[in-house]
């Protein structure tokens, strides 16, 4: 009989190439991974790793017991959830990392429904942005993901992932309300803004990219980025009373905030769509479908508050 903790070391080595990462990622020891590897091929009867230089990599057994491997744990996964299911209970920890927005707008109203319905469920949340999260995903160190993507900046999808576009929002032009271009109301050309100071995210996110895309796309020109957060009241500070320039989701309600104007981009539309993400699969899994089920409907009455933001893609 294999044992599904050594099925796990095998596959983590698979995912992640070395012993110190498997042990790192599981809180082992690197000697107890060897030693659970070393167990394992004794418990198969052929070798299922071999040395590649000073890295250990799996053999043509070790490829073919690593996908029995996932579906394994998986089905034992689920069946622990569905054995609590049953009994009436939706338990466990489903870990969930989103960008501010998506969080603000989506996942905080779902919360009150979730703990209300599933006390025994536990959503742990990550306000976070950075380039390895769908990375994370497969992994398995998380379980659900919201990401941001704009129209002209989609990111690649993933065969081990399913996306789904929740919502759909327009960008707009965030200034000082004493902007030369503020005094008219109509929609604001890009080639207009080259002289201006920028106030964007952190190099590396979407919206920092973003700026920069369509500043030289739409505009013929590259940002002078002057200020960067991945906050938006920071930017939205630095737009007040810094004199910058930003591009904001409608989402922001940046025209709520004391000495900001927004205007439309004249141009082409630029559009930002809040993106839900799962594993292949992870939707049998009650607590994750719950987690997914109240998050779809946090988003249908969001279009309902805020009937500029469309349900889906475009």
């Amino acid at each position: 009989m294999l044992d599904l903790g050594r099925l796990r070391v095998l596959r983590e080595l698979k995912l992640r190439g070395t012993l110190a990462a498997v042990a790192d990622s599981l809180g082992y020891t690197p000697s107890a991974v060897s030693q659970q590897l070393a167990q394992l091929q004794r418990d198969v009867g052929v070798p299922v790793v071999e040395r590649a230089g000073r890295r250990l990599r799996l053999t043509e057994a070790g490829e073919v017991l690593v996908v029995h491997a996932e579906a394994l744990l998986a089905r034992a996964k689920r069946a622990e959830e569905e054995a609590l299911a049953a009994s009436g209970r939706v338990a466990g920890v489903v870990r969930l990392v989103g960008f501010q927005t998506a969080l603000l707008h989506v996942l905080a109203p779902a919360m009150p429904r979730l703990a209300e319905a599933y006390p025994d469920l536990v959503v742990d949340v990550l306000d976070e942005e950075f380039h390895r999260v769908l990375q994370a995903l497969v992994l398995q160190e998380i379980d659900v993901v919201l990401t941001d993507e704009y129209s002209h900046l989609p990111r690649p999808r993933r065969p081990e992932l399913t996306s789904e576009v929740l919502v759909t929002e327009t960008m707009r032009v965030g200034m000082p309300e004493g902007h030369p271009l503020a005094r008219a109301d109509g929609p604001v050309r890009m080639a207009d803004l080259a002289g201006c100071r920028w106030a964007t995210g952190h190099v590396g996110t979407n919206h920092g990219e973003l700026l920069e895309r369509t500043c030289v796309e739409l505009g013929g020109f590259r940002p002078d980025v002057r200020y960067r957060s991945n906050d938006l009241m920071v930017i939205f500070a630095m737009v007040a009373q810094g004199g910058a320039v930003c591009l904001v989701p409608d989402l922001a309600l940046a025209e709520r905030e004391e000495g900001i104007l927004v205007r439309d981009v004249a141009d082409a539309p630029v559009e930002r769509r809040m993106v839900l993400w799962t594993r292949v699969g992870a939707e049998v899994r009650p607590s994750v479908e719950a987690v997914l089920r109240e998050l779809r409907r946090s988003a249908d009455q969001l279009v309902e508050r805020r009937p500029s933001v469309r349900r889906g893609a475009p």
